[in-house]
């Protein structure tokens, strides 16, 4: 194959590989954004039953002494790491490598891919990672798929 070619090659892996970084990306940090926004109405009986919850500061909320609001739960994501180990996709050094991505808030396609990462393995972590993002912001407003 001639130089071209194989620049022509690499030009699609390294689009395919940003695309899949950007969509990971957004899964992670709207769910973040989903998981940090208050409900604007919460049901009557949850208000009852919450009590102590009016007493205090309202969640996501800052105090007066500047705490940082908590991070939002990667376990969904997770999760959908653990299941494509499981039914092969990836491997279990690839799961791990993946899972630190995910811990740390942002899932960088150049570090799975050198981990090893495939851009057909890099395309099902973002359509795993993606329809939980979707299944989390159905949830969060109510509403079904």
């Amino acid at each position: 194959m001639d130089d071209q070619g194989n620049r022509s090659i690499r030009l699609r892996y390294t689009a395919t590989g940003a695309i899949a970084a950007l969509a990971v990306v957004g899964a992670i940090a709207g769910t973040a954004a989903l998981a940090a926004k208050p409900a604007a109405h919460a049901p009557r009986h949850a208000l009852v039953a919450n009590c102590d919850a009016t007493k205090t500061s309202a969640p996501g909320l800052k105090d007066k002494a500047g705490a940082p609001e908590p991070r939002a739960n990667p376990q969904p994501f997770l999760d959908d790491i653990q299941r494509l180990i499981d039914n092969g996709t990836i491997t279990a050094a690839e799961g791990q490598v993946a899972d630190r991505e995910i811990q740390a808030g942002r899932v960088d396609t150049d570090s799975l891919t050198a981990a090893g990462f495939t851009p057909a393995q890099l395309q099902a972590v973002q359509q795993s990672l993606s329809g939980t993002k979707r299944g989390l912001a159905s949830a969060a407003h109510g509403t079904s798929k």
